[in-house]
């Protein structure tokens, strides 16, 4: 097909939800990605039940459990040698790898084209539909769409001329992250740490192959002065936790500044969801589920504009994306603050540790985002 109604670009949670969600209600859909699958990310592998209740909503509330995701069930916070524990039933680990391969292929069950390898540029404006240029096996072509929708993460995106789509923050910390054959190890399946020091902070999990999944968020000079891996073992040690083993499964790799915004989130006959429409840097969790809700929101806007209304579903992309989504940003924008004052999170501790009850609400709040 040269012609289609939905061209996404990017085949992360928030680009394969919304294909996914397009061609069961009828939908022409090619869904492009610039690497092959499997594919690993730097990423926290944490499902929320926010999350899960969006897999649940696009019906692929039983790809957890087919794709061997792991139950979380506590959350271990290291700070300065001291450790808080709090309760988290009813989140999951699941590796990014095994995740986006799973939403990939349901994708592909509903009807959605994947083309992988392939780089894209918004082209010429129609008044009907929109330009994509693709390239793919060294062969460049052009490719008309009704919609086109913008989800390649954090990074450049799909912007009009080619420039960037979002502008980092000041200060804002970069996120590196490894997965690590570690058997040896001390921390066991069902276990979220987090570890918090002047530099940054890493949460480590067990995911459903056994490795030890690694993301950090640290600053940005300090990874200017010195490697990832020394920067996040500098963490630990000020945290209290042993050093990691020097053996990868997946080499250390880093993203963009993680905190992001955007000048709009979209245009004609355009949509950028996700991390391509701003993004602020996560506690746990979060990430994943503000891509699978955006997904599936954006389905909604998507098909509005392919009944003829397309500057009615601009603006109801806008709306939710300035509402609902600014609303959960808050929460996060706050928790990582914090995150950055290792003497604040002692002083929650010590007060978590005196009344866990206290931990409670704001668990409950982030399980929601």
């Amino acid at each position: 097909m040269s012609t289609w109604d939905v061209v996404v670009v990017g085949a992360g949670p928030a680009g394969s939800s919304a294909a996914l969600a397009l061609a069961r209600r009828g939908a022409s859909v090619l869904l492009l990605e610039r690497s092959a699958f499997p594919r690993w990310k730097v990423c926290g592998a944490c499902l929320s039940p926010g999350a899960l209740s969006s897999l649940e909503s696009l019906g692929l509330g039983d790809v957890t459990g087919r794709s061997g995701a792991v139950p979380l069930e506590g959350l271990r916070l290291h700070v300065r040698g001291r450790v808080a524990r709090i309760g988290i039933a009813g989140w999951r680990a699941l590796s990014r790898s095994e995740l986006d391969l799973a939403l990939v292929r349901e994708a592909e069950r509903a009807g959605v084209v994947v083309w992988c390898s392939a780089r894209a540029r918004l082209g010429r404006r129609h008044l009907d539909r929109r330009i994509v240029q693709v390239s793919r096996g060294g062969v460049e072509r052009e490719i008309a769409a009704r919609v086109v929708i913008d989800a390649t993460g954090l990074g450049r995106g799909l912007a009009e001329g080619g420039g960037a789509t979002t502008t980092a923050a000041a200060g804002a910390r970069i996120g590196v992250g490894a997965e690590l054959d570690a058997p040896d190890y001390p921390i066991a399946p069902g276990e979220l740490h987090m570890a918090v020091a002047r530099r940054g902070y890493a949460g480590m999990v067990r995911v459903e192959s056994g490795r030890l999944n690694v993301a950090a968020a640290l600053d940005a000079a300090s990874l200017r002065a010195d490697a990832p891996e020394r920067v996040v073992a500098g963490i630990l040690a000020e945290a209290g936790l042993p050093p990691l083993p020097d053996t990868p499964a997946h080499a250390w790799r880093g993203t963009p500044a993680l905190t992001r915004g955007g000048e709009d989130v979209g245009g004609h006959r355009s949509f950028r969801v996700g991390d391509a429409a701003g993004y602020v840097e996560p506690f746990t969790g979060e990430g994943i589920g503000w891509a699978l809700g955006d997904g599936r929101a954006v389905a909604e806007a998507a098909c509005l504009a392919l009944g003829g209304s397309p500057a009615d579903a601009l603006t109801a992309w806008r709306e939710h994306r300035s509402v609902r989504r600014s609303s959960a940003e808050r929460l996060c924008r706050t928790l990582t603050s914090a995150l950055r004052r290792p003497w604040v999170v002692t002083l929650g501790m010590a007060a978590v540790g005196a009344a866990p009850w206290l931990a409670s609400p704001l668990v409950r709040r982030v399980a929601r985002s």
